[in-house]
């Protein structure tokens, strides 16, 4: 009979989804400590690691227009490991700034007042800040009269 080396060790897979937000360059920060089953017993944390992310390349998207509300839907095209999508939105010609995080591929706000809107999608990171290497989909200044 073989003796197996270090019997009753678990391999632990983390799939890439279960990862989430992403640094500005696209990596995922990993970091981990083991825990006992019992969970009486817990390693120290590992030092910080830096994987790559899937490359972000352009979707699809639309932004429309319902009375008041304003639509924005898209498609995350490859990135189908990330499930988070940050949200920026800027009105009459301002630099877009960040809204929200969502896990829905679709995200409404409302018009008030304004004659013009931008909206931008992207992976969400870390520090929510506009970067175009993380951008899904850009709608461009689109007039609301």
């Amino acid at each position: 009979m073989a003796i197996t080396p270090d019997p009753g060790i678990k391999n632990i897979i983390i799939k890439k989804q279960s990862l989430g937000k992403v640094t500005e360059n696209n990596k995922t920060v990993l970091r981990f400590r083991i825990v006992a089953e019992d969970k009486n017993r817990k390693s120290s944390y590992s030092p910080i690691v830096f994987t790559q992310s899937e490359q972000v390349e352009d979707g699809t998207g639309d932004l429309r227009q319902l009375g008041n509300t304003l639509i924005l839907s898209w498609d995350p095209g490859n990135t189908s490991t990330q499930l988070l999508y940050d949200v920026f939105v800027g009105f009459d010609s301002a630099e877009p700034t960040y809204k929200a995080t969502t896990g829905s591929t679709s995200y409404s706000f409302l018009k008030t007042g304004t004659t013009s809107v931008r909206a931008i999608v992207q992976v969400s990171s870390i520090n929510p800040k506009i970067n175009v290497g993380l951008q899904i989909y850009d709608s461009g200044t689109e007039s609301l009269v």
